[in-house]
């Protein structure tokens, strides 16, 4: 399976979490993943009552960010207690995904895959109209060939639905497909309408803009985006990358794109960030440029 469709599922998982949060002080869960400020999730942990299905949630979301290797039992633990909770089912579904890009031999992933599709299958069972959780099987059923599960032939109707209930969700799940097709032009297009109609204004979704932008040869426009978003949300790490990546990509000075990689590389990394093997290319490109032998 691709990256892409590991990143996006983890997206569904987490926002997915944020629904059923009744209680007045709860934190919006979907918000403080998107935005990376994750201190009011963790104050309102400490005083939640642990039976409930949204301190589950938001449990194992922080739990496959912070410490990944006890995420499956808390999961098991959780499911245990509330079977029926589509966005527990659907965080299942993530760490499943996970163990998929690290499993070795066809078979295994194979298997792995199918587990993810059935477990999606049943998140939408419980809820079938959640953005978050069609826009993760539009993903799966694009990414899996069908011999592990993938069925390319349901995607129309899924995005059909998605459009009906969450336009922006659309607009980015065709972005994707654009994409992916080289249709860089009609890309730009789905992620400009995905970015003006998502409420909460997702760093992510602002980034993918920025980077379509330099992929169609606005240089100067991503970086200036990327200039407006790291002064907006300072705490989103790609921001920071993607700023050094096309300060390097372009012609202007490099100092400011050296000082955004380093920037990059002193914060805390979170599943689908760029690698640092990534970053300290970028880094000694531009270097390079500034007449750095390092």
């Amino acid at each position: 399976m691709r990256p892409t469709a590991a990143r996006y599922l983890l997206l569904a998982a987490v926002a997915l979490g944020a629904v059923g949060m009744v209680r007045a002080e709860a934190p919006d869960l979907a918000r403080a993943l998107a935005f990376r400020d994750l201190e009011p999730v963790r104050a309102w942990l400490a005083d939640a009552p642990e039976s409930t299905a949204a301190v589950w949630r938001a449990r194992a979301a922080l739990a496959r960010i912070e410490s990944a290797d006890t995420v499956e039992d808390l999961l098991d633990a959780a499911r245990a207690a509330h079977p029926d909770d589509a966005g527990l089912v659907l965080q299942q579904a993530a760490t499943a995904l996970d163990e998929l890009d690290a499993g070795d031999g066809r078979f295994e992933r194979m298997r792995e895959a199918r587990a993810v599709g059935r477990l999606l299958e049943h998140a939408l069972e419980l809820d079938p109209d959640h953005p978050e959780a069609l826009a993760a099987a539009i993903g799966f059923h694009r990414d899996v060939p069908r011999i592990a599960g993938g069925r390319e032939d349901r995607v129309p109707a899924l995005v059909d639905r998605l459009a009906e209930i969450a336009p922006a969700h659309a607009a980015r799940v065709r972005f994707e497909a654009a994409r992916r097709a080289g249709r860089d032009a009609a890309a730009l297009e789905a992620i400009d309408r995905a970015v003006r109609l998502d409420p909460l204004q997702r760093p992510g979704w602002r980034v993918l803009q920025a980077a379509t932008l330099g992929r169609v040869g606005r240089v100067d426009d991503a970086v200036a985006q990327l200039e407006a978003l790291v002064a907006d949300v300072p705490a989103y790490g790609p921001a920071w990358y993607h700023l050094g990546r096309w300060i390097s990509a372009g012609e202007g000075p490099p100092e400011r794109g050296i000082e955004a990689l380093q920037r990059y590389l002193l914060m805390p990394s979170w599943p689908g960030d760029p690698g640092v093997a990534e970053a300290l290319v970028e880094l000694a490109a531009l270097k390079r440029r500034a007449g750095d032998a390092e």
